[in-house]
C-alpha cells in the first residue's frame, strides 16, 4: 500500500498541534483520513483517536484565508450562528483543528425533504442570517471587524467581469448586448446602496452542515461589510438545489418580518425588499456560473458543470422578474441557444 508523503506529513503536524494543544486523544495514534473535498484549494481531513474526531484544515503557507477563518470563527463563537469550535492553530504548518461537524450538508438532506421539512429547513438558515444582519453586525461595527473588505460598487463589478471573463468569453461566446454595462452598473450600485452588515458571501446549501439537529455555516473565511439580501439570495437562489418560487416567496416574506422586528430594514415595505432581492438573484447566479465554468472547466471539478443548468434557469427567472434588465434577457437567451447548438450546457 502505497502512503501519500504529503497526507503523512499532514498528520504528524495535526497530531504534534493536539499534543501542544492539550488533546491527548488526537497526539497519539490518531488517524487521518481525507473529507470530501469543494471548490476550494483547501484541504480537509478528519483527524480520529481515542473516541474523539477533530476536522483537519490544511492549507501549506498558511496565507490570510486560514487568518481570517479562525479569526471569524472565534468572533461568530459569540452568537447563535453555529460556526465551529476553533481547538488550535498553527501559523507555520498552515493547519487549523476544530470542531468535527460531520459530513451531512444541507444539500444531502434537502434531496430527500418533503416540501414541509424543506421549508423549515431554509427558515432555519434563514434565521442564522437574521443573527448576522444583527446581533453580529452590531459587533462588527463597534469592534471595527472586516473594516477593509467591503463588499461595494467596485466589488461587485468585479464579480461581474468575472462572468463575462470566466462564462461568456471563456465557456460560451456570445454577442455582448449594448446594455450590458448599463445594466450591471444599474445592478451594483443598487446592491451598493444597503446598509452593510456581516455578510458571508457564499451562503449556500453546500457550506451549512446538520449535526444534531441543528444547522451549522462553514466556509465564512470571505465574510465582507455588505448587503445581506446577497447572502438571502445566495442561499434561496441556489443552483446546487433551486427553490420552489412561492416557497421562496414565503420564505422572504418571514425573514423580512424578522429583521423588521429586529430592528433592521424598519421602515421598508417588503415589495422594496423584493425588487432588491431580484436584483442581489442575478448578481448572485452570474457570479455562481462564473465559478461553475472556472472550477468544472479549468480546475476540471466536472461536477460543478453539473449546475450550470440550474443556474441560467435562475438567472433567467431573476432577469425576467426585475422588467429591468433587457439586454441581459438577450444575453441569457443567446446563451441558452448557443448551449445547446454545441451540446455542452452541464457536460462540457
Amino acid at each position: 500500500m502505497t502512503i501519500d508523503p504529503r497526507m503523512q506529513s499532514i498528520a504528524e503536524s495535526a497530531r504534534d498541534l493536539a499534543r501542544r494543544s492539550g488533546l491527548d486523544e488526537l497526539a497519539c495514534g490518531a488517524t487521518l483520513s481525507a473529507v470530501a473535498e469543494g471548490g476550494s484549494d483547501r484541504r480537509f481531513f478528519r483527524l480520529a483517536g481515542g473516541g474523539r474526531t477533530a476536522v483537519v484544515l490544511s492549507q501549506p503557507g498558511g496565507g490570510w484565508e486560514l487568518d481570517s477563518y479562525v479569526e471569524l470563527a472565534r468572533f461568530l463563537a459569540r452568537f447563535q450562528v453555529g460556526a465551529p469550535g476553533i481547538y488550535a492553530f498553527d501559523r507555520e504548518s498552515g493547519i487549523i483543528l476544530m470542531e468535527d461537524l460531520g459530513d451531512v450538508h444541507l444539500e444531502k438532506v434537502l434531496e430527500t425533504a418533503s416540501h414541509v421539512e424543506e421549508e423549515t429547513h431554509y427558515a432555519r438558515a434563514l434565521d442564522i442570517l437574521v443573527e448576522l444582519e444583527t446581533s453580529a453586525t452590531a459587533a462588527m461595527t463597534r469592534e471595527g471587524l472586516l473594516r477593509e473588505r467591503l463588499f461595494d460598487e467596485a466589488t461587485l463589478l468585479g464579480e461581474t467581469d468575472y462572468f463575462m471573463r470566466e462564462f461568456v468569453a471563456g465557456f460560451c461566446p456570445v454577442p455582448v448586448p449594448e446594455s450590458w454595462e448599463r445594466e450591471r452598473q444599474l445592478i451594483a450600485s443598487t446592491l451598493a446602496r444597503e446598509r452593510p452588515v456581516f455578510m458571508h458571501r457564499d451562503y449556500q446549501c453546500r457550506n451549512i452542515m446538520l449535526k444534531d439537529d441543528r444547522l451549522r455555516i462553514v466556509d465564512f473565511q470571505t465574510a465582507h461589510r455588505g448587503p445581506g439580501v446577497y447572502d438571502a439570495a445566495s442561499l434561496l437562489k441556489d443552483a446546487y438545489h433551486p427553490l420552489r418560487p412561492g416557497a421562496r416567496r414565503r420564505l422572504l416574506e418571514e425573514f423580512h418580518a424578522k429583521l423588521q422586528a429586529r430592528g433592521a430594514r424598519r421602515g421598508e415595505r417588503f415589495d422594496e425588499f423584493y425588487r432588491v432581492f431580484t436584483l442581489a438573484g442575478v448578481q448572485r447566479n452570474m457570479q455562481a456560473l462564473a465559478a461553475f465554468v472556472k472550477l468544472g472547466a479549468r480546475k476540471g471539478k466536472t461536477g460543478f458543470l453539473e449546475s450550470i443548468p440550474s443556474g441560467i434557469d435562475l438567472l433567467e427567472e431573476g432577469v425576467r422578474e426585475s422588467g429591468r434588465l433587457p439586454g441581459l434577457e438577450a444575453l441569457v437567451a443567446s446563451i441558452r441557444s448557443r448551449l445547446r447548438s454545441v451540446g455542452k450546457e452541464g457536460n462540457r
